[in-house]
């Protein structure tokens, strides 16, 4: 090849190659498939970027003036031009090329970075999860963008990509809107936030709270009111519609309302007030007795280790099993059962149900999947205890082990469990041992005590809650008796 292989591209390019030039040209193309590339990346630069590279000032700036202004000068000086032009092209065409090959390359690695940078978090737990409405994936290990997760029952937790770590608890209603704030719309978490840096943001209708490194409990009502806890650190609560701001530390809790925020109890449990689901009525079978706490000589209490605390409700049957050093706020339930009718019956089966509700006290990261124990009290002299003036240290078979009882006044019946973050439903006791318990009645009443024997797994354990008989939606404690027939008894 007598000509350069760029002169040859750029004078085709721009249309100046003699007959022998093309043909020269031609056969540097066929000689190899990286010429052809070559060729092929130069003319589709040159039709892409020729009115540009042909406008640039620089290549204008190539025509510097001469001090020889003969006819045959002028006609050197201009070929020379020709030439340096369609070389400067070309070799601008290449660096354009690359330019843009580099452009492309950048946004298409920032637009990666970017799409991921949108995923923020990632479901890392999720326990007996039933999801509703949301935007987000709700699977275990799947990647969170920004948007709406609304958790209906169970327990879950996500973690960010900066170390926040959220512990959801059904029911709640969250959006997250970026790594360092979510906004809660209802129902509560636990937020773990490894260091006061990352400057994390909890929002609900009244509230913000700013994350000072620390760990905190937030619960949200319906209509925007707001419970914040502290369980270890500091954070700043600000009302949103009237500014002003509270530096909480451990233990340190606060409600805030629509104007305003005011302390609350500093004990390890925090309350606010939600309404419930009502549940449906059991209709009562063939030969079955339904008896509850509401009927007859029935009562239900629980009786609480700390009395002075304000921490009670006639409403709810509390039960929890706490840390040694918190052992002040165990609580144990005792129930009062009018079981007279059946008396002289042949008693086939015999099931406790209890209506689990949430207590809004403590918190269900902290408690994990829980087991309770049913005993019966066999002292019958002590079965006429009174609600209203029971307590930790008169209450019949009591053990001052929150889990226990006197294993001289009372016998175990049965157990149940409940999953951890689970705080609505149905759970229940059916075996022989409260069948025969029953059976062996002789003064019409029997007395239940139900324990917790699994301890919370840190300090602010969830306390569960069930219906008591003054409960004004949810079902009493009751009993459902099934009896054999006087047919099938004499068979």
């Amino acid at each position: 090849m007598t000509d350069d292989p760029d002169d040859l591209i750029s004078g085709y390019l721009d249309g100046t190659l003699t007959k022998p030039q093309l043909a020269e040209l031609g056969e540097w193309i066929e000689a190899a498939p990286a010429n052809a590339r070559r060729f092929a990346d130069a003319s589709l630069v040159d039709n892409l970027m020729q009115a540009k590279i042909t406008a640039a000032p620089w290549i204008d700036a190539l025509e510097e003036p001469s001090d020889d202004n003969s006819p045959t000068a002028k006609q050197k000086t201009i070929a020379t031009r020709s030439g340096d032009r369609r070389r400067w092209k070309l070799h601008a065409a290449y660096a354009t090329a690359l330019s843009v090959m580099a452009f492309f390359g950048w946004w298409t690695s920032t637009w990666n970075a970017a799409s991921q940078h949108n995923e923020i978090a990632a479901i890392s737990t999720a326990t007996d999860c039933k999801w509703g409405a949301g935007t987000l994936p709700t699977a275990v290990g799947s990647r969170l963008q920004p948007g709406r997760l609304e958790l209906v029952e169970g327990f879950a937790k996500l973690s960010f990509d900066n170390g926040v770590e959220l512990s959801l608890e059904a029911p709640i209603d969250i959006s997250l809107h970026s790594p360092t704030l979510c906004e809660v719309h209802s129902g509560q978490l636990i937020a773990n936030v490894p260091g006061a840096e990352i400057q994390f943001v909890v929002e609900t209708a009244t509230t913000e709270i700013l994350d000072l490194g620390t760990e905190f409990a937030v619960r949200v009502e319906r209509y925007g009111n707001t419970g914040v806890q502290v369980l270890s650190g500091k954070v700043d609560v600000t009302n949103r519609a009237s500014g002003e701001s509270r530096r909480l530390i451990q233990q340190q809790t606060v409600h805030v309302g629509a104007d305003s925020i005011s302390a609350t109890d500093t004990g390890p449990e925090m309350s606010l007030v939600k309404s419930v689901r009502k549940n449906a009525p059991v209709a009562p079978a063939t030969n079955t007795f339904l008896i509850s706490t509401a009927q007859g000589r029935g009562r239900d209490a629980f009786v609480f280790r700390k009395q002075t605390s304000d921490y009670t409700s006639p409403e709810l049957l509390l039960v929890k099993h706490c840390l040694p050093r918190l052992s002040d706020w165990d609580r144990k339930v005792y129930l009062a059962l009018d079981v007279a009718s059946l008396q002289g019956l042949d008693i086939e089966q015999a099931e406790l149900r209890l209506n689990l509700l949430p207590s809004d006290l403590g918190f269900a990261s902290h408690q994990p999947d829980s087991t309770f124990h049913l005993f019966g009290l066999i002292d019958e002299s002590r079965d006429d205890w009174d609600e209203q003036t029971i307590t930790w240290e008169n209450a019949p078979g009591q053990d001052p082990r929150a889990a226990a009882v006197d294993p001289t006044a009372a016998i175990a019946l049965g157990s149940f469990e409940v999953r951890q973050g689970i705080q609505t439903g149905t759970v229940s006791v059916r075996t022989e041992q409260l069948k025969d318990f029953i059976a062996a009645d002789t003064n019409g009443a029997v007395t239940l005590i139900v324990v917790r024997e699994t301890q919370e797994s840190t300090g602010n354990g969830l306390v569960h809650a069930f219906a008591s008989k003054e409960h004004p939606s949810g079902l009493p404690p009751m009993l459902r008796v099934v009896c054999r027939s006087p047919q099938s008894s004499s068979n």
